[in-house]
């Protein structure tokens, strides 16, 4: 680890103290840190942008619920993706018991085409959208977490295993499964 590593993860770790000791100004900090990639791996998991924005909502209202109770040993970034897996997780769950649901997030926003874009490459990209949507899918809970945190969140193979509580070959093994399953689904269309 750098020096310079060292003094960021010393420094966020004196942000999550402060937060959960009631500094809105560094909850603030760490939401503005974190937002961008959580954003990424919550739209990631479901595909769809009104959906991963209410996941956000409410995993930053458990996060500021619970930031007192976490442990000082913990990391941050790993506690709070795993809170947005398991909302996720928890909401996936509400529709496979509820299918015939429909909300305003099920509408087709990206089926609306800019004016200016080429009618083929504009359906030729909906298609691989699509494609990519129905690939993710297809992948087991394991595997979209895994490949979520991974490409989505950008976070280290390191990170994804002690989120996770999975060894580094099996995260490893997981992305790997995850990315020829993928490849799989939208070979046609690239």
């Amino acid at each position: 680890m750098t020096v310079e590593s060292s003094q960021v993860e010393e420094s966020e770790q004196d942000f999550v103290r402060r937060a959960s000791q009631g500094d809105s100004a560094a909850f603030t900090w760490l939401f503005r840190r974190y937002s961008r990639p959580l954003m990424s791996f919550l739209f990631g998991m479901t595909g769809h942008r009104e959906q991963a924005e209410d996941l956000m909502q409410e995993t930053i209202s458990r996060v500021f619920l619970n930031l007192p109770k976490l442990r000082s040993d913990a990391k941050f970034s790993t506690w709070l993706f795993g809170i947005a897996k398991n909302v996720t997780r928890e909401m996936l769950r509400g529709r496979a018991h509820n299918p015939g649901s429909k909300s305003l997030d099920d509408l087709e926003v990206d089926t609306l085409a800019d004016p200016k874009a080429n009618a083929e490459a504009s359906a030729q990209r909906l298609e691989l959208h699509r494609a990519i949507r129905a690939g993710i899918s297809t992948l087991d809970q394991d595997l979209q977490t895994a490949l979520g945190l991974r490409v989505f969140a950008e976070m280290k193979y390191d990170e994804i295993a002690e989120m996770t509580g999975w060894s580094s070959a099996k995260v490893k093994i997981e992305i790997h499964r995850a990315r020829l399953k993928m490849r799989k689904a939208i070979a046609p269309y690239i």
